[in-house]
């Protein structure tokens, strides 16, 4: 199989477990680099007839993308390619409840790429995770080391976070049940949290005083122009958060992860404990 964008967080944890369930997997990307074991290959989202060739014979095609401006455009030209190469098996990574209405940039995006999947003709699933619980520990966890803060523009919002080793478990399930075929799955965890109570638990498991401090939007988005990110990425992240905020998007807890694996999703509270040092000096 072919997987298109694993070179991020969900890649890293996505590609592994698909190796463990059977599949021959090679990673796809502008770098063609080589992701948990799998064979690495060079390829451009842009050029159609490159991503066309790359994916002749694979049967399978797996594609998640990094939020860009022109992600739509991308997202569209891997699932025609993948018609054009005669996929029989398309897995894409959406995003949590995804509308067309949806305010912040980058989850618009996501149900043009949705309705594009469906209407390729090709055996499809598709996953829309939830904010993922590995958000604390790959992007935030530092300053919460090192500070014993949170510093999210979330207010008062509840979140139903998602491990990212369920959406592994999940995908590689998606792929190997045929009552997966043409199915969509909204993904959480099985609580939605305050940012205070995520606080309260990464305490607890860490023997620590975490405390969460509320800042604005553009508290944030400044945050991330000064980590480096680009103008556009930083105000459409900073963006993100304050939807999620004022929406309540992110607050349902689904049955997905249940349906998908038979088990319930992974709560916080594991999440910390297995992930406890990375908090600690």
């Amino acid at each position: 199989m072919l997987f298109i964008g694993a070179s991020g967080l969900i890649g890293s944890f996505v590609t592994p477990e698909l190796i463990k369930a059977g599949f021959s997997v090679s990673t796809a990307g502008r770098r063609g680099l080589s992701v948990g074991g799998a064979t690495g290959i060079a390829v451009d989202l842009r050029d159609y007839n490159g991503l066309a060739r790359a994916m002749q014979d694979v049967g399978t095609v797996a594609l998640v993308l990094t939020d860009a401006p022109d992600m739509e455009s991308l997202g569209l030209n891997a699932v025609n390619a993948a018609k054009a190469a005669g996929a029989r098996r398309l897995l894409w990574f959406s995003s949590f409840g995804a509308k067309r209405d949806n305010q912040a940039r980058f989850s618009r995006r996501h149900p043009v790429i949705d309705e594009a999947v469906r209407a390729s003709g090709i055996p499809y699933t598709i996953l829309r995770p939830n904010y993922l619980m590995q958000n604390f520990t790959f992007f935030y966890g530092d300053v919460i080391r090192t500070t014993g803060t949170i510093f999210l523009p979330l207010g008062d919002a509840r979140i139903s976070h998602l491990d990212l080793r369920d959406l592994a478990e999940a995908a590689a399930a998606a792929l190997t049940e045929d009552r997966h075929i043409n199915k969509t799955y909204d993904l959480s965890g099985p609580e939605a949290l305050h940012t205070g109570e995520v606080a309260e638990q990464i305490g607890a498991a860490t023997g620590r005083a975490i405390r969460y401090q509320p800042i604005s939007v553009a508290e944030m988005e400044a945050s991330f122009r000064e980590a480096g990110l680009d103008a556009w990425f930083a105000e459409g992240l900073a963006e993100l958060y304050g939807w999620i905020r004022d929406s309540g998007l992110g607050s349902e807890v689904t049955d997905g992860v249940e349906h998908l694996l038979g088990r319930k999703a992974k709560r916080f509270r594991q999440f910390a404990a297995d992930e406890r040092t990375a908090w600690l000096d």
